[in-house]
This record gives C-alpha cells, structure tokens and sequence, in this order.
C-alpha cells in the first residue's frame, strides 16, 4: 500500500487540474450553429433604415446618365470596364447611376426619358410593375454576401429591396413623369446582354422626382 502512494498523488493532482480546467469544451450542434449564423435580421427594418442611412445618399456618387449614354454611343463594349460592377463570377454587370432627363411617352408599362433637352429616343425606360432581379442590392456596392452567411437572409434583402421600388418610388415616378417634363432620377442596371440591355437602359429607380424639387430625396 506505501509503494502505491507515490503514484497515486500525482494522478489526484491531475485529476483535480481536469476538472478545474477541462481540456475539451462540449457544446451543442445547434448552439455552434447559432453562433455562426448570428442573430437574425429583420429584412423589412433593416432595408427602411439602410434606405434612408445609406442607399439615398450613395446616389450622390452614381454614375452621370448623360456621360454613361455618350459612352454607349462611343463604344458600348467600353461600358463594363468603365461602370461597371460585377458581381462574383456572373457574366453579367450593374450601373448606378444619376441624372435628369426629360419625360418622351408614358404608358401603362413604362416611362421613356432621354437625357438631351430636345431628345426624341429613349435612352432610359423606367420599366412598371412587378421588380425581378438584384439590381438594388448588387447595383450599388453598398451591401456584400461576405456579410450575410445566410443566404436566404441576403436574398430577403433583394425582395424588400424591390418591394420598396414597387410600392412607394414607381407611384411617385407614375405621378411625377408627364410628357415634356424634366426628372430627377437615380438607380441601378442590370446588364446581361449589352445589345439589348444598353439601347434604351432599364432602370430600377431609387428615386425619380420633378427636377426643380430638392436635390436630397
């Protein structure tokens, strides 16, 4: 029994130190996912703060229209590398855009603008209706995947994103656009085909307003 106590002295202090200190840490499967997902967002209170916080002052730094619609004319395959912004490994690329115009047709589909004082041909259709696509959340560079490891939660952001293009800036635009007015308006292009997509450009409008209201939406 003495030549066991010096072995087993060492064995307590051990013991002792692993339950004070444990080497290994359990934690549950649906805790390490909560922390990796984070807390969830409430896509319809974050969009009508970023809107407001973010995305109307941005417009400040678009794109001018009537630059981006002479450098069509001068080389539309000039466009991408100037303007543009991709997204991932898509082939196709977004505009943001700004500017003034003056309102050529509306109809119950669209709104035709053309950037000249006296221009006849639409160079930019501002398209009604239902709004597909991500061209507000990709458009701008203001929001990024990388930050939202939920992608249902990022495409949430597109739907509400859209959803406030259709319900509170195209019924501004329809009250605002009368043929032979000018317009302020600012917002994002998707261009998946550079025939079609460049003559005339289709806006998705962050905002369009009588040109003599006030610069700040």
């Amino acid at each position: 029994m003495k030549r066991a106590w010096p072995w087993l002295i060492p064995i307590l202090i051990v013991a002792g130190l692993c339950w004070a200190f444990p080497p290994i840490h359990v934690h549950s499967l649906k805790a390490a996912r909560d922390d990796q997902v984070g807390t969830p967002i409430d896509a319809k209170d974050f969009v009508a703060k970023f809107w407001q916080k973010d995305l109307l002052p941005a417009t400040e730094r678009a794109t001018d229209a009537a630059t981006l619609v002479k450098a069509i004319a001068a080389d539309p395959k000039k466009v991408h590398e100037q303007f543009g912004r991709t997204v991932g490994m898509s082939s196709s690329y977004f505009l943001f855009v700004r500017g003034s115009g003056r309102v050529i047709k509306t109809d119950a589909d669209s709104i035709s603008l053309s950037t000249k004082p006296e221009g006849n041909d639409a160079e930019i259709v501002v398209p009604l209706g239902f709004v597909f696509g991500n061209a507000v959340r990709d458009g701008t560079g203001l929001l990024n995947s990388s930050n939202y490891p939920n992608a249902q939660e990022f495409n949430d952001l597109s739907s509400q994103l859209n959803d406030v293009v259709e319900k509170q800036v195209l019924p501004e635009a329809q009250r605002v656009a009368t043929p032979g007015k000018r317009v302020k308006f600012a917002g994002c292009i998707e261009v998946a085909d550079e025939e079609a997509d460049l003559r005339p450009l289709k806006l998705v409008p962050i905002y369009v307003k009588e040109e003599s209201a006030r610069a700040t939406p």
